[in-house]
């Protein structure tokens, strides 16, 4: 019996350290389901300076649109936690393309915009009618979510229908943000936790090739060679092949290389620094 243990002991200590790690991953794995379920559309930020997040200073909306675009902004937000902003203008912020983006991060965070924190999770969408310019703005998990690509499929959208309506566009603003939040989301859920059940597979693996390779070790050693059962040595005759002559061609082969592939152009949409220290991604466009 003594021996039984000895020759197993490694897959006994495996199994062990296995089945404690499993319990450990299964209640790290519940607390932070649990977790994620309490806090999912929980507004964290308590320091934001308005509940408002539709400004139509250019006077584009009717009132009856405004509380639309409230009420579908406050439902999404809550979906995909983050602020919401959106502003209309009407007026001269500067001769430069760069001078609305900078409007843009100096509303956000002056107003404290940030559903986890101020000035932190969040979109907003600036809409100029005196040059038609337009800006979309990025901040925390929305600056990281959107791609380059992302920012001009939502660009486009909108903006195609904000001259003949600009209700729907606003809204279409908030439906693609929505939308694409929620679907990063569901991307990146995947894989980021370990589940029980693979860590059991990962256990059953471990185990079999642990077994597999200890039956291995313990199959008979070979007794007999090809002379055992000959009742006198035998006798072998070896043969070398000897070169009389040699003769050598040499040959240069020619090689050829060459680079493949273009460059990569990173993620995101790109990112900058604000006059007040934060950061922020986005995009801009005329319309």
């Amino acid at each position: 019996m003594k021996e039984y243990f000895a020759r197993f002991k490694y897959l006994y200590i495996t199994l062990v350290v296995i089945l404690v790690v499993t319990i450990a991953a299964t209640a790290v794995y519940m607390t932070k389901q649990k977790a994620a379920a309490a806090n999912k559309g929980k507004r964290m930020n308590t320091e934001c300076l308005t509940d408002e997040r539709v400004f139509d200073y250019a006077d584009v909306l009717t009132d009856a649109q405004e509380d639309d675009l409230r009420e579908l902004i406050a439902e999404k937000e809550k979906k995909v936690s983050l602020d919401i902003v959106l502003v209309t203008l009407n007026e001269d912020v500067g001769s430069s393309d760069d001078a609305l983006m900078e409007y843009a991060d100096q509303f956000y965070e002056d107003n404290k915009f940030g559903y986890d924190k101020p000035i932190g999770d969040g979109v907003i969408y600036v809409d100029n009618y005196y040059d038609r310019y337009v800006w979309f703005g990025t901040t925390g998990i929305a600056e990281n979510a959107y791609t380059t690509s992302a920012i001009n499929n939502l660009l486009d959208a909108v903006c195609d229908l904000t001259d003949a309506n600009p209700y729907e566009a606003y809204k279409t603003y908030v439906m693609q943000v929505a939308g694409y939040m929620a679907e990063r989301e569901a991307e990146d859920s995947i894989g980021i936790m370990v589940d029980p059940f693979s860590i059991m597979i990962i256990a059953l693996i471990v185990a079999v090739s642990y077994v597999l390779v200890n039956l291995k070790k313990q199959e008979g050693k070979r007794t007999t060679t090809a002379s055992t059962y000959v009742e006198r040595t035998p006798v072998m005759n070896n043969q070398v092949d000897q070169f009389m002559t040699k003769s050598v061609t040499k040959r240069k082969i020619e090689t050829s290389s060459s680079s493949g592939g273009g460059g990569h152009s990173g993620g995101g949409g790109g990112h900058h620094v604000s006059s007040g220290g934060h950061s922020h991604g986005g995009g801009g466009r005329h319309r």
